[in-house]
């Protein structure tokens, strides 16, 4: 199974594990070079979930009545948690942004579209009520 699609299947756990008065999106970041990435903590204090399963620590960094449920989630190469709830703030050069064009999307939209064009990247993904599950490689969408 390649990345974009083991991406998706986590999302889809991820989206079980989430009570829908709870849920309030998520975005995950995959990457081989966590150097790279355009990020700040968005809750210093937050510990790690204990030890679950991936999805149910991704859906644990995620519960709106959580004080920490915000940002993303950022993935290493081996899909292990290294990172939570992290501003992720990327801003392609110029003609990768004409690539993509002008759409009418969110802010966590665009950082996971942007953020799948950083060298590293392996792939990025979001879960949210408005588009379900979108997953991004190479700034494009992934079917």
């Amino acid at each position: 199974m390649n990345p974009p699609e083991q991406l998706r299947n986590l999302l889809l756990r991820v989206r079980d594990s989430i009570p829908t008065e709870d849920f309030c999106g998520v975005g995950v970041v995959v990457s081989a070079d966590l150097e790279r990435l355009p990020i700040a903590s968005l809750c210093t204090e937050a510990n790690f979930p204990a030890q679950q399963d991936l999805a149910e620590q991704i859906a644990e960094c995620s519960l709106y009545s959580r004080p920490c449920h915000d940002g993303f989630q950022i993935l290493s190469e081996q899909w292990q948690l290294v990172q939570r709830n992290q501003y992720f703030a990327p801003f392609p050069a110029a003609e990768c942004r004409e690539l993509i064009g002008s759409v009418n999307v969110g802010s966590r939209h665009m950082a996971a579209r942007f953020g799948s064009l950083i060298d590293g990247v392996m792939c990025t993904g979001l879960l949210s009520k408005r588009e379900g599950i979108v997953v991004f490689q190479g700034g494009l969408p992934v079917d």
